[in-house]
C-alpha cells in the first residue's frame, strides 16, 4: 500500500510540474495566456475540447447546456464565445484546478519573484572588476530595456529549407547555404583590389589618378580629401555611426547591430588594453 501511494504521489507531482513549466503547442495563443502555469493541464485540455463547440453554440446558445460549468466548474461553450477575441480570465477557473502544489500555499495564486536571483546577481556584480561590471551591466540593460537594445531582425527573410521549388536548370538547383555578410564583404574587397591593381598597371605613373565626384565632400577638411574613398548619408537615429560602417562594408544600413555587437565583443575581449589606452572606462 505504501509503494502504491508513493507512486501516485510522484505521478501527481509530475503532473503539477508539467502544468507549471511545460507549454503545449495548442496553448500558444492569446486565448490561454492568462492560464498558462496557473491551471492544471487536465483542465486546459477540457477547455480546448469545449472550445471546439463554440462555433455551434454561438449560433444556438440554448444548445450549450453549460455541462462543463455545472460538472467541472470550467468555462462552457457559451462563456468561451465571449473570449474568442481576448483571453480567458483566471477567475473563471475554479480554485480546484488552480492548485498545483501539495502545500497550503497552493490554494492561492503562486507568487513568482526574482528577489533571490537579483540578490545573487548583485553580490556577484560587486565582486567583479570594472570591465566585467560594464559587460554584465550591458547584458542586464538588454533584458530590462528590451525596446532599446541593439538587436534587430535580419533585413531579409532567408528560406533555408531545401532547394527552391520553382522550375530551374540543374546548376541552379542547390541546397548550398547562402553566404554570410562577411563572405560577401571579403569577396567585394577582393574584386575591388583586383580592379584597382589593373587600373594602376594600366595608368602611367606620370598621369594623375582621376577622382570621382562625391557628394558632401566639401563638408570635410581639404587635407583629408585624398584619403576619402566613399561617402554615405544615413538616417540620424542615434546609431548613425554603426549604420555608416555597415553600409560602407556592403552589409546594408539595417545591419548596424552586427557592427555594434562586434564592437562590444572587441571592447570586452581587450578591455584591459582599452582602459590603458583611454586612461579609464569613461
Amino acid at each position: 500500500m505504501n509503494n502504491m501511494i508513493t507512486l501516485q504521489h510522484t505521478e501527481i507531482k509530475a503532473s503539477f510540474e508539467t502544468s507549471t513549466h511545460v507549454v503545449g503547442h495548442v496553448f500558444e495563443v492569446t486565448l490561454y495566456k492568462r492560464l498558462l502555469g496557473m491551471v492544471s493541464r487536465y483542465a486546459l485540455n477540457q477547455i480546448v475540447a469545449e472550445f471546439e463547440h463554440v462555433h455551434y453554440a454561438g449560433k444556438n446558445p440554448s444548445s450549450c447546456g453549460c455541462v462543463m460549468r455545472t460538472m467541472h466548474d470550467l468555462p462552457c461553450a457559451c462563456e468561451l464565445s465571449k473570449y474568442v477575441l481576448g483571453s480567458i480570465p483566471l477567475d473563471s477557473i475554479h480554485m480546484f484546478w488552480r492548485r498545483l502544489s501539495f502545500s497550503d500555499q497552493g490554494l492561492c495564486e503562486p507568487q513568482v519573484t526574482i528577489k533571490e536571483e537579483m540578490e545573487t546577481i548583485s553580490k556577484q556584480f560587486e565582486e567583479l572588476n570594472v570591465c566585467d561590471k560594464v559587460t554584465l551591466k550591458s547584458k542586464l540593460r538588454k533584458i530590462a530595456y528590451h525596446d532599446q537594445n541593439s538587436m534587430c531582425p535580419p533585413p531579409e527573410k532567408v528560406n533555408t529549407k531545401g532547394a527552391q521549388k520553382k522550375p530551374m536548370n540543374k546548376n541552379q538547383r542547390s541546397t548550398k547555404r547562402d553566404s554570410s555578410y562577411w563572405e560577401y564583404v571579403d569577396a567585394l574587397h577582393f574584386v575591388q583590389n583586383s580592379n584597382s591593381s589593373v587600373k594602376r598597371s594600366a595608368l602611367s605613373s606620370d598621369q594623375p589618378i582621376p577622382r570621382r565626384t562625391m557628394p558632401m565632400l566639401n563638408q570635410f577638411h581639404p587635407f583629408i580629401h585624398d584619403f576619402i574613398d566613399n561617402i554615405v548619408d544615413v538616417k540620424v537615429d542615434g546609431n548613425c555611426g554603426y549604420c555608416t560602417i555597415a553600409t560602407l562594408l556592403g552589409m546594408g544600413e539595417d545591419s548596424w547591430s552586427l557592427v555594434c555587437n562586434h564592437l562590444l565583443k572587441e571592447l570586452g575581449k581587450w578591455s584591459d588594453d582599452y582602459i590603458k589606452l583611454f586612461s579609464g572606462t569613461n
